[in-house]
């Protein structure tokens, strides 16, 4: 229970970094999604109730800070969250580099649903190249800094929460 909330603290720390911090910078190529690779750790190596809670508090944290269309960001936390739970027992996730690739497959399939939403949601889809064009380097970015979360984690797990 001790590493759910450790890991909750820490991802919603760097949701809010990522939220408020990152948006003001004039990189748009460059924008990670930092709290897929903490939905996508806890979901498959805490359970699924653990990945429950992360990916609602995330998604949560993310709808407060951000101008997308309500609960827009939720529902592709969570829809993240259940494709994650599917697949928990079809992919191993056994090095930083498999679980980077995750990462970044995540970010794209989390892309795709947002803009599935606003289709469904508007009727339009005049923002499809937007989405396509900046969805791509995006994922590539958010994989390789889950490159450094996924050793973060692993540092955190060997120094400080695996005490008996």
């Amino acid at each position: 229970m001790i590493r759910v909330i450790v890991y909750l603290i820490l991802g919603l720390i760097l949701t809010m970094f990522e939220a408020t911090f990152i948006n003001y910078l004039p990189i748009d190529f460059f924008k990670p999604d930092l709290g897929i690779p903490f939905i996508i750790y806890t979901t498959f190596f805490l359970g699924p109730e653990a990945g429950l809670i992360t990916s609602i508090f995330i998604g949560l944290t993310q709808e407060i800070v951000s101008s997308s269309p309500s609960g827009s960001l939720l529902f592709t936390k969570v829809s993240i969250f259940i494709i994650s739970v599917f697949m928990r027992n079809k992919i191993f996730i056994d090095s930083k580099y498999s679980f980077s690739f995750v990462c970044s497959g995540a970010v794209l399939v989390e892309s795709f649903l947002f803009f599935a939403l606003t289709f469904l949601a508007r009727g339009e889809s005049r923002d499809a190249f937007n989405v396509a064009f900046y969805s791509i380097p995006n994922a590539i970015f958010t994989g390789f800094l889950s490159i450094f979360l996924f050793s973060l984690i692993g540092f955190l797990n060997v120094r400080y929460l695996n005490r008996q």
